[in-house]
């Protein structure tokens, strides 16, 4: 997506007015997600693992994470063999991970937008932005299959089993009792239209990328298991600040660009620039409204982040 699509907002009445109207032009019952962002970045939309290409293995930050945290993180530890909620979990503490961090709340994405990764309010040079993504509309562009409003596919089914779902035992049960069901459908035999039901049972794209993310390795040729787009996927709250953020997630697949270049229509992925003369204006109106560091990180850090930016 080109800046040239961008809107600019100068205030939180404009940029509510905007996000509102762009929403109701979409015509769908889906809630939307946002993103704050730094403006002027070389890497709009991407997650932290593929801003330096080359330098960080996924799999061994993730093994090596799941090694060592036990002992560090307790209360929010989850099962060794929830590979979805390790992903999670990874990606809130700060591991470079695919995934991509987004919002339900609208003024929450402008909080991030406005102050940096350390609480520091966003210099001027460095601009603002806010991204507002259809999810679901997301989802149809990454596999293409009938779709309903606010319907996610589930993350943590994660493990490909070689076992029939019900459908396909019907299916099946169906055709070997009657041979001619396979060749008025086109097929040779009863056995080549088995083999065809099989191929045509949807995969799951919610644990396609979560896959991908423990499976391949720096340097490693390992096949193509994944999306060739994103998919949004909502995180098992795992960690306290995924709550207390409205936390959802963007998860890249086989292409490792951002997501403003994968996805180039106003349809499904939409930017508001904040005109630098209003960040402080605004740091103000968030902080009147209850919208602070320490709201969306409940924590001594989040409180100590406050502080350090008010006194």
């Amino acid at each position: 997506m080109a800046d040239a699509d961008a809107k600019t907002v100068g205030s939180i009445e404009e940029l509510l007015e905007e996000v509102r109207r762009d929403f109701l032009a979409w015509n769908t019952d889906t809630f939307p997600w946002f993103r704050g962002e730094k403006q002027r970045t070389k890497t709009p939309l991407l997650p932290v693992l593929f801003r330096e290409p080359g330098r960080h293995d996924e799999n061994v930050l993730l093994q090596r994470f799941r090694m060592k945290a036990p002992s560090l993180g307790l209360q929010v530890i989850p099962p060794r063999d929830h590979t979805d909620e390790w992903l999670f979990l990874a990606r809130h503490v700060g591991l470079p991970t695919r995934l991509l961090d987004w919002t339900e709340g609208l003024l929450i994405a402008l909080l991030f937008a406005v102050y940096d990764a350390h609480g520091e309010p966003r210099k001027n040079e460095d601009g603002a932005t806010v991204w507002m993504l259809d999810p679901v509309a997301l989802n149809g562009l990454s596999a293409p299959r009938p779709t309903h409003s606010n319907a996610f596919p589930l993350p943590w089914i994660n493990a490909p089993t070689e076992q029939p779902s019900r459908e396909e035992v019907l299916s099946w049960l169906i055709a070997s009792a009657d041979d001619t069901i396979a060749t008025g459908a086109g097929y040779s035999n009863t056995a080549e239209y088995l083999t065809a039901i099989r191929a045509s049972m949807l995969s799951n794209i919610g644990a396609l990328n979560v896959r991908r993310a423990w499976t391949q390795s720096k340097g490693s040729s390992a096949g193509e298991d994944g999306t060739d787009l994103p998919v949004a996927i909502y995180g098992t709250s795992i960690h306290p600040r995924i709550s207390a953020q409205k936390g959802c997630f963007t998860i890249h697949g086989i292409r490792e660009e951002p997501l403003s270049q994968l996805v180039v229509d106003t349809r499904t992925l939409r930017q508001y620039q904040v005109a630098s003369v209003a960040l402080d204006q605004i740091r103000l109106d968030l902080r009147m409204a209850g919208i602070t560091y320490s709201t969306v990180f409940p924590d001594l850090d989040g409180l100590a982040m406050d502080l350090r930016a008010w006194f």
